[in-house]
């Protein structure tokens, strides 16, 4: 890597392949803001964004000076991609990345017929009756299909940019790429908010457990947002 620090990290990856986690533990230890894109794309009854407001979105958000993005949503990718200075890509084997989602769908299922607070990341856009997963069917398959389909797509736009491309097969991999960049990444004292009210993951912050591999435990769900609290 060079010598800036950097300061635009896309986070690329299956579903399964631990971005979220990764990204929460990036995020507290350098001061860069998180985003998470599907905080921002699904909304009260798993809706989704319209396709165009949606590009728009990302547009405006990879448009700011810092931030770390955590999402794939093919179509958009270009955006962040041209405006990233670092892309982590999580490329796990996809049978581990399934058996990671049902491992996931069954804490959220079960913290939910107890009615706690998720352990897990849950979409920040839902609302407080929504089921904490959509279709662990869909993203088995998405995760099964992910070098063929979506990495696969994503491939010519990777080979093009400019920034270098850091490659993760594994939890150990995950683990030391983490320790590099929190390590060369600046903190940001006065953070950069994006455009968009609500953009920011806030749950990264005050984090201090560790799990497995020298990552965070996962963090007890988000914070409820107004929209979320109102649906309640």
């Amino acid at each position: 890597m060079s010598g800036a620090a950097p300061s635009r990290i896309v986070v690329l990856g299956s579903p399964g392949s631990g971005k979220s986690t990764f990204c929460h533990a990036l995020a507290a230890a350098t001061g860069l803001p998180l985003i998470h894109l599907d905080d921002l794309y699904w909304r009260p009854q798993w809706r989704r964004t319209p396709a165009e407001e949606w590009e728009r979105l990302v547009e405006r958000l990879a448009a700011g000076p810092y931030w770390i993005i955590d999402g794939n949503f093919a179509d958009t990718v270009r955006h962040r991609v041209e405006r990233a200075d670092t892309v982590v890509l999580f490329d796990r084997h996809p049978w581990l990345c399934a058996a990671s989602l049902v491992r996931r769908s069954l804490r959220l299922r079960r913290d939910s017929a107890l009615g706690r607070g998720h352990r897990d990341y849950v979409p920040g856009g839902l609302a407080a009756h929504d089921p904490p997963v959509r279709s662990l069917a869909a993203l088995v398959r998405k995760a099964l299909g992910f070098r063929g389909r979506e990495l696969r797509a994503m491939g010519p736009l990777l080979a093009r940019t400019s920034a270098p491309v850091l490659r993760c097969g594994s939890r150990r991999e995950q683990a030391r790429l983490l320790r590099r960049l929190s390590a060369e990444a600046r903190r940001v004292p006065d953070r950069s908010v994006p455009p968009e009210p609500g953009a920011v993951c806030a749950c990264a912050e005050g984090r201090d457990g560790t799990g497995t591999s020298g990552l965070p435990a996962a963090r007890a769900g988000h914070a409820r947002t107004p929209a979320q609290e109102r649906s309640a």
